[in-house]
């Protein structure tokens, strides 16, 4: 099979289509003829050597959203069949190459049946952020109605999917995004407000939305950037929940007697537990995609895979709207 691959880490262009075997599918697994992936930090991260000990082995095939057309069912799979249209988060980190190829082998409990109103470029943009938003907002802290929530990058990859999971629980939903339109966008997500950072200070934000008490909960997905800054923003004895792992400098944590929680949303696929639960959540998060309750943001420009390189340096660098997509035209 052809695939994109990387024989060392460096900047974009280190990446090279070369041949494979197609993979064959083991008891549990299925093997996906893949149509469509997306681009998450932790890909380029990879890539460039700052993730080095999530990368798989050389020659590495990354990228862990993968949508597309189960080619093959293997031992003890049920639910599954050669034919279903699929969407999974279950390989590209740790030995277990991803998405960047024709074909990619994955965990059956790992993976759903793609969401019948998505095409697969939009199915691909959901996997990884999607998870990631539910272990920290569904998972960590229940976030429900009695809960007001600021959405720290309100349009970026797991920041846009936070708007939405958290206002299907009916939550009070805000966000911060980097421009006026990014939050009209915002708002159109489920947001019942949202601030341009560059513009106004996180105590106006504060004081406008809830009278100066805080947010009971700031769900930080930009990184060290915003971190403390969500320091601020949080009420006391709030608490602030991350992806990053990036833990607040501002003093003001402790003395606010804040919480702080922190996913990594690979653990399925790095330490082989919990893989029934990412199943789940990828069916629960169709049920609410063909309900209308939530949908991706997809860039507007979709890469083929023969252009990683270019989709890589356009996620890192180009501050997009959305989910940077793949699709595996040649």
């Amino acid at each position: 099979m052809r695939a994109i691959a990387i024989n060392e880490f460096g900047g974009p262009d280190v990446f090279t289509e070369i041949e494979m075997p197609t993979p064959t599918a083991g008891e549990g697994q299925v093997v996906i003829a893949v149509k469509a992936s997306a681009v998450n930090p932790v890909d380029y991260k990879v890539r460039d050597g700052r993730g080095a000990f999530l990368c798989p082995e050389f020659p590495a095939i990354l990228h862990a959203d993968c949508a597309g057309v189960i080619s093959e069912v293997g031992e003890g799979v049920s639910g599954f069949a050669v034919g279903d249209e699929v969407y999974a988060f279950s390989s590209g980190l740790m030995g277990k190459p991803g998405a960047l190829a024709e074909f990619m082998l994955a965990d059956a409990r790992m993976i759903a049946l793609k969401p019948n109103n998505l095409s697969f470029e939009e199915a691909a943009a959901l996997p990884l952020v999607t998870v990631t938003a539910w272990y920290s907002l569904y998972d960590c802290f229940e976030i429900g109605p009695q809960h007001t929530i600021l959405v720290q990058g309100g349009t970026g990859g797991v920041g846009h999917v936070g708007v939405q999971l958290a206002k299907a629980r009916g939550a009070k939903v805000y966000a911060t995004c980097g421009s006026d339109e990014k939050c009209v966008i915002a708002k159109s997500l489920g947001a019942d407000d949202a601030f341009n950072y560059k513009t106004m200070k996180t105590k106006q934000m504060v004081k406008q939305a809830t009278g100066g008490a805080g947010f009971d909960v700031v769900y930080n997905t930009p990184g060290m950037d915003s971190i403390d800054q969500s320091v601020v923003a949080t009420a006391y004895r709030g608490t602030i929940l991350d992806i990053l792992g990036d833990f607040p400098t501002q003093p003001g944590f402790s003395m606010k007697w804040l919480n702080f929680s922190s996913v990594f949303a690979g653990r399925s696929i790095t330490h082989d537990v919990d893989q029934e639960h990412v199943g789940e959540i990828l069916r629960e998060t169709a049920k609410l995609v063909e309900a209308g309750k939530l949908r991706p943001l997809v860039h507007d420009k979709i890469f083929t895979f023969a252009e990683a390189g270019a989709a890589h340096e356009e996620a890192e660098h180009a501050a997009p709207t959305g989910k940077v997509v793949l699709s595996s035209h040649w």
